[in-house]
């Protein structure tokens, strides 16, 4: 038995300097009759003109940059549903997490606030969890780290469905790619202050510029220091997010980036609240949504990520570049959680139990790719292949607490200090993972309106871990691929589609049948068909979409303490989205979301039962009014989600909701006002917390002014 003792540590600076200094130092073809559009034309030799043709227009900006900064293939040109948040869009829409972002993209669950222990594990796109890139590299423990890390954010591209020919191991849901701020030549900055609701105070800062006279050499530094309370009792947030980024034009053909960041984050571990007196009624009064039902004398969740990436662009020929990458993750986190569980007969006592420990993670990984055109007959080819190579380090130790008492929920009286916590050993993991892959994606140009993406990617894990001293080792692969086009059927509107597929391995990792033998990857695959349109002043796209998480772990009905790899799940639905431009300084966002999911196989009861989480219908509407040539500008948006069930099965229904925000913005000069109102009417409403006991809060009303200087 192990007797620790509680602590409530608060701090305003870096935990682990060592590592501060480290981080910083360093979419089947869909018309054949397109062919009759050819003109004869090498599409090589007219590809500039083509990709001028189709601009998109995203939320909040307008771009046809490459998908992910890897891909490739200009956005206009995915074949698949993609959504783009820009900077700017964040600012005002005054969004605090990821999840925030989120409410952009219609078929995007936005999931729990971020008072939660980890809001990123609850982010849903298309009914399924969704990942994240960096840069076009895969960040490994994104589910982690602090979702409101978001001062060094360019921009969020949402990319719809399983794709991991070019990004290997991701969710079901789609990517999340994150592109962050890059330096400038031009000297420049700001600073901002944020004061608001809850004692919230936030302070930022952007630099950068270029170091030398001839401007090969150029920085950004952001930062982003937060020390904040929250609507929850007891429950503050402290966050520290510094990034700097470097880009060197070592030569006319040679061009190298650099990008260190370091995120922190500490605060209670929120437990959420009891499903009964909160969704379902208790006969004795409600739950407060405020209240604290974990133990505030318990140490604090800590979290800190180190994140290098350095990469560099070789341009060998007028067609081809070598592209080689290089990154280093890092996650640390100690943390004490309080868990809920069941409700006593009186309807306001409930059950909880408890653990602490720590986690200590690397991540390496290393791409070299090379891409080019080259023609073959008529047909233009754009080529990119790659391998790639990536190993895993992780421990994590857990102890059990013996002794947490249950909790009145309308009247809570803590057990910790009271009583000293007590704990058992529960266990000891050491894990390393090898990874390597290669892959290969060719945009091929049949004619000068119809383009036909293929991909392929094989994939290699060696796993090696102890648990409590015994060592077992497994090997697992998975080939996934991608059959697409995209068809121009004139300047302005285009007609996309075709099969995805992925995998992911989190689930599996180390897991055994009952004859010992090991588990592939999950599988997951993706069927859709669109149409989009985009004009000078208005964009639109529709898609109808089949979403399959194929090969998940279900229980064995031979031997229920074992699992098969037998399970699936899928979503379909009708997706709707776009902007209008209603007058000069007038656009207004839209989008809808019509979603169906079952879990079609299972050995766990739930078979042929509708999809836990997953709302039938959500939407949303955005708009953004210039005033003429004054400083002023207006924004307000809706964001609404209906009812769903709590998990797979459940009998449990979490109610629909609807959010109002609304924001006001004065710039004149180098001085900026922001005034930001999200969930204006104060809707209370809950989000699922992943089992069946609790449920966590939303965000009530909340009001943020922004001020920046810049220079």
């Amino acid at each position: 038995m192990t007797t620790f003792a509680s602590t409530s540590s608060r701090t305003a600076s870096f935990r682990h300097p060592a590592r501060a200094a480290l981080a910083l130092a360093i979419a089947g073809t869909l018309a054949a009759f397109a062919a009759s559009a050819d003109d004869g034309t090498p599409q090589q030799a007219r590809g500039d003109e083509a990709d001028t043709l189709d601009t998109i227009v995203v939320t909040g900006t307008k771009t046809d940059d490459a998908f992910g900064a890897k891909s490739g293939i200009p956005l206009s040109k995915m074949p698949q549903s993609v959504q783009v948040v820009d900077a700017e869009a964040i600012r005002t829409q005054g969004a605090r997490s990821i999840g925030d972002v989120l409410r952009n993209v219609p078929s995007a669950n936005p999931g729990q606030s971020r008072v939660a222990r980890y809001q990123s594990f609850s982010i849903c796109v298309r009914g399924f969890l969704a990942d994240q890139m960096r840069n076009g590299m895969r960040q490994r423990y994104y589910e982690d780290i602090d979702a409101s890390a978001m001062s060094n954010v360019e921009r969020i591209e949402v990319l719809k469905g399983p794709s991991s020919v070019l990004y290997g191991q991701s969710a079901v849901g789609g990517i999340l790619s994150i592109i962050t701020k890059r330096p400038e030549d031009e000297f420049g900055g700001s600073v901002d202050v944020q004061l608001g609701s809850d004692d919230a105070r936030v302070a930022g800062f952007d630099l950068t510029g270029a170091l030398d006279a001839d401007k090969r050499f150029a920085v950004r530094l952001t930062g982003e220091i937060e020390r904040s309370g929250t609507f929850v009792d007891q429950q503050d947030i402290d966050r520290n997010n510094i990034a700097l980024a470097a880009r060197w034009r070592a030569s006319d053909t040679v061009t190298v980036h650099w990008l260190s960041e370091y995120i922190e984050r500490e605060t209670l571990g929120y437990p959420g609240l009891p499903v009964i007196g909160t969704v379902v009624g208790n006969g004795r009064g409600g739950v407060r949504r405020d209240v604290f039902l974990g133990e505030p004398s318990l140490r604090p969740l800590t979290a800190d990520s180190p994140l290098i990436q350095l990469w560099a662009d070789i341009r060998l020929s007028e067609r081809w570049t070598l592209t080689p990458r290089y990154q280093y993750q890092g996650f640390r986190t100690d943390f004490s959680q309080i868990r809920l569980r069941g409700m006593q007969a009186d309807g306001v006592t409930l059950n909880r139990n408890g653990r602490y420990g720590t986690e200590d993670d690397d991540y390496r990984i290393g791409q070299i790719d090379l891409s080019g055109r080259f023609d073959t007959g008529r047909v233009g080819h754009q080529l990119l292949v790659g391998v790639e190579g990536s190993r895993e380090h992780s421990t994590f130790l857990q102890y059990n607490l013996t002794n947490v008492g249950p909790i009145n929920v309308l009247a809570p009286v803590y057990t910790y200090p009271a009583t000293a916590p007590n704990a058992v050993f529960a266990f000891d993991s050491v894990g390393r993972a090898d990874g390597v892959a290669i892959y290969a994606q060719d945009l091929i140009a049949l004619t000068s309106s119809w383009d036909l993406i293929v991909g392929l990617r094989h994939s290699r894990f060696d796993y090696v871990s102890t648990f409590n001293g015994t060592r077992d080792r497994t090997t697992s692969s998975a080939t996934t691929w991608q059959l697409a086009s995209n068809l121009r059927l004139s300047e302005r509107w285009s007609l996309f589609g075709g099969v995805n597929t992925g995998f992911d391995t989190e689930s599996t990792f180390g897991a055994r049948a009952a004859d010992g033998r090991a588990f592939d990857p999950e599988r997951s695959r993706q069927v859709e068909a669109g149409v989009r349109f985009n004009g000078e002043r208005h964009r639109f796209s529709a898609a109808l979409f089949d979403v399959r998480r194929i090969d998940a772990l279900t229980a064995d009905p031979q031997d229920p303490d074992f699992s098969v790899q037998d399970g699936e799940q899928r979503v379909r639905g009708i997706e709707l989205e776009g902007t209008l431009r209603l007058a000069d300084g007038w656009t207004l966002d839209w989008g809808v979301a019509h979603l169906d999911g079952e879990v079609t196989r299972s050995n766990d009861g739930d078979q042929g039962a509708e999809l836990g989480n997953t709302p039938r219908l959500t939407g949303l509407l955005r708009t953004r009014y210039v005033l003429g040539e004054t400083p002023w500008s207006f924004d307000a948006g809706v964001y609404a989600t209906g009812e769903r069930r709590l998990v797979n099965g459940s009998d449990v229904r979490l109610a629909g909701y609807g959010l109002v925000d609304l924001g006001v913005q004065y710039a004149r000069g180098d001085w900026a006002l922001g005034l930001t109102l999200n969930n204006a009417l104060d809707k209370h409403y809950y989000t699922a917390s992943g089992n069946v006991f609790g449920v966590l809060p939303g965000d009530p009303r909340h009001v943020m002014l922004r001020v920046t200087r810049s220079f």
